[in-house]
């Protein structure tokens, strides 16, 4: 019960900052900040709230997946978004020296480039775009139950000649259980601020996220299960008039709108993932998204949207992660990882605890 209760306290404490981190925002949302990169994530339906153990993936987007049992070598993500959108992440864990482990790495997202044309319509060149952030920061292991991090990250938005920075954090924190099968985690994404630079983009904070997840896993059992609820700043994630009663248009009689408003809010929120035992050095990822489905359907029809796969393995000594997102009928993206090794020092065998 004592857990429980510091976890609470801490989940209302970091929803008053979340809250007030959310007045007077006037910035639009990054895919650089939003979606993660890295297969693993994207398979189970987004980031992983409350990991079970250590991960080197994850550590881009969630600073308490970063323990002891992360190697000291390169994690790099990308992704195939949409259109020639690409993105990616590259992470390094550093020392782990007591009960504090660090890291550093990049998060990016390029947008390709783009025609210039005057008013008349002529080409005259083009240019690009992008979001570009450096990051750094720590986890500590209060205990062996209970794993606190903060990330801290600074980039700079860019498009063609106009520019504007960006300062935030990661704060996140997860309570494991004593036999190592479950996880509840608290992850507030994204908490800063955005300053223009050329007079044409726009100031405030950031679009923030806080999130609860839970994780579950069982006794000799081939599977894991993921849970995460997001966005709990706001209760409303359906566009204005998703609710709305329709008309005919040749009768003109009002059609009521039958759909389950609190249940299709309610559930807006959450996202499911399952992690399947495929072998000795194989697992698989399935996810679903019910936001995003409900949000990239069109004309009512959704397909497979929202749904996601992965797998993640070792292949002799190449260890490998590849995942699929649907985001939409016309199609979804693709994330790939790998680990990269570094070389083997002595410096780099004492940052690993035994």
């Amino acid at each position: 019960m004592n857990a429980l209760r510091r976890f609470w306290v801490l989940t209302l404490s970091l929803s008053c900052l979340q809250a007030w981190g959310q007045t007077e925002q006037g910035v639009g949302p990054s895919i650089a900040w939003d979606v993660s990169a890295d297969p693993r994530n994207a398979a189970i339906g987004g980031l992983d709230a409350a990991p079970l153990s250590g991960d080197g993936w994850t550590v881009a987007v969630n600073p308490t997946a970063l323990d002891s049992t992360v190697e000291r070598q390169l994690y790099t993500s990308y992704l195939d978004y949409f259109a020639g959108i690409r993105g990616g992440a590259v992470t390094l864990p550093l020392r782990h020296r007591g009960r504090l482990s660090t890291h550093t790495g990049i998060r990016f997202m390029n947008y390709g480039r783009f025609d210039e044309t005057t008013a008349s319509g002529d080409l005259v060149g083009r240019f690009s775009g992008g979001d570009y952030a450096i990051q750094g920061g720590a986890s500590w292991s209060l205990d062996s139950l209970w794993t606190v991090g903060v990330t801290g990250f600074t980039g700079l938005r860019n498009l063609e000649k106009f520019n504007a920075a960006v300062l935030g954090m990661d704060v996140g924190v997860v309570r494991r259980s004593p036999d190592g099968l479950r996880a509840l985690g608290l992850l507030v994404s994204n908490l800063g601020f955005q300053t223009d630079f050329s007079g044409i983009m726009p100031d405030g904070r950031l679009p923030h996220n806080v999130q609860i997840g839970w994780t579950q896993s069982f006794p000799d059992a081939p599977f894991t299960f993921h849970l995460r609820f997001q966005r709990l700043e706001t209760w409303e994630l359906a566009p204005e008039g998703t609710y709305d009663d329709a008309v005919d248009p040749l009768t003109g009689e009002l059609i009521p709108n039958g759909t389950w408003i609190w249940g299709d809010q309610f559930f807006r929120h959450m996202c499911a993932g399952v992690t399947l035992n495929l072998g000795p050095q194989l697992r698989g990822h399935v996810g679903y998204n019910h936001q995003r489905q409900k949000t990239m359907a069109a004309a009512g029809r959704t397909g497979l949207s929202g749904m996601s796969l992965g797998i993640q393995g070792t292949f002799k000594t190449l260890r490998f992660s590849l995942a699929r997102s649907v985001y939409h009928l016309a199609g979804g993206s693709t994330h790939l990882g790998l680990v990269l090794q570094l070389p083997k020092t002595p410096a780099n065998r004492a940052s690993v605890a035994p």
